[in-house]
């Protein structure tokens, strides 16, 4: 039986608490294998590297590099299946990221975390890492999953694309789509047939000129083995950085400095997909601002091509920013980082 290879990034999952404090050690990440070892004893074999170690929330785009880099440097064929244990804070954006890049992935990758530290009572860290080496071993799925118990005591399946980020009160993940995309019942994978995995939420539909087609990144050969396309591809780094924004009541556009002058906006809007379009808090103006200076400009989540919209959001669409269908945040954030960060 092939290895599964599990890729440490620190996190809650990876951290020692001493006293009231919460952080990673060079050994701690380690500990999640070490007990799973002792509370298991299967037969699963194990290969583990550890590329970065810190808390998600000191995430940024060169730790991202560093992970996507560490994955195109591997032979797929080797393994059973990856999984990648991360911090529950950016778990949502890493997911996105490794959703996109890795979406035909013939294997399958799944991310994990945990919402305290391991060992501490209510932690669901090991249980997640459980269910992530049963769903690789007996689900015969590919592409990129995140895992994470919930406090019901259900185990959700969803698929890295469309995980969004945990609540701040509840600390529950959902999906995008208000649906699972499965559930691990008794350490055994039950797919949500009515998923709608296939439709335009879970695809590259965004148009560039001479841009590459990231939904096959990973098909361009029959075990997504790193090659020259990789390379060719993706520019190895997310140097180019996108500017993210959200709405709220009394935002005021000139605030936003940018003379780092930012490869793209996204601007998230509400969920009607709208925003503040009139006097010093248009978003029509910061638009047109940005556009003059070269500044591609996007807006999401719109729901259809051909619903009707709101007045605000159709003066928005006439300014010229690009929208963008049916797709979360953290989605929409990462495929614009792959996209602007081609060689």
């Amino acid at each position: 039986m092939k290895k599964i290879l599990v890729i440490l990034t620190g996190g809650t999952i990876g951290s020692k608490v001493e006293g009231k404090i919460i952080n990673t050690t060079a050994a701690s990440s380690y500990r999640l294998l070490q007990l799973y070892n002792e509370k298991y004893a299967d037969d699963t074999e194990f290969e583990v590297i550890q590329p970065i170690n810190i808390l998600s929330e000191n995430l940024t785009p060169v730790e991202w590099g560093v992970l996507c880099n560490c994955l195109l440097e591997l032979d797929f064929e080797k393994y059973q299946g990856i999984i990648i244990t991360h911090g529950s804070d950016t778990l949502s954006y890493t997911s996105a990221l490794i959703g996109t890049m890795f979406e035909n992935c013939s294997i399958p990758i799944v991310l994990v975390a945990s919402n305290l530290a391991l060992g501490l009572p209510g932690s669901n860290g090991m249980n997640n890492f459980r269910n992530a080496v049963c769903f690789i071993k007996e689900s015969h799925m590919h592409g990129a999953f995140t895992i994470f118990e919930n406090n019901k005591g259900e185990m959700p399946v969803y698929l890295s694309t469309h995980i969004v980020e945990s609540d701040p009160f509840t600390d529950q993940f959902r999906s995008f789509t208000g649906k699972y995309f499965g559930q691990m019942i008794d350490e055994r994978f039950f797919a949500n047939e009515s998923y709608p995995h296939l439709s335009e939420s879970h695809k590259l539909n965004i148009s560039f000129k001479n841009a590459p087609d990231f939904n096959n990144i990973c098909n361009n050969s029959e075990h997504c083995k790193t090659t020259d396309a990789h390379s060719a591809l993706w520019s190895g780094n997310f140097n180019n950085g996108i500017l993210l924004i959200r709405p709220y009541p009394g935002l005021k556009y000139g605030n936003i400095d940018l003379s780092a002058k930012p490869k793209a906006v996204l601007h998230y809007m509400y969920h009607s997909a709208t925003a503040w379009t009139t006097d010093s808090y248009s978003i029509i103006d910061f638009a047109k601002k940005c556009i003059d200076l070269g500044i591609d400009f996007y807006c999401a989540s719109f729901k259809s091509k051909d619903a009707a919209l709101y007045d605000s959001s159709a003066k928005i669409i006439d300014t010229g920013v690009t929208p963008l269908y049916n797709i979360s945040c953290e989605a929409a954030y990462a495929k614009l980082m792959i996209l602007y960060n081609c060689g």
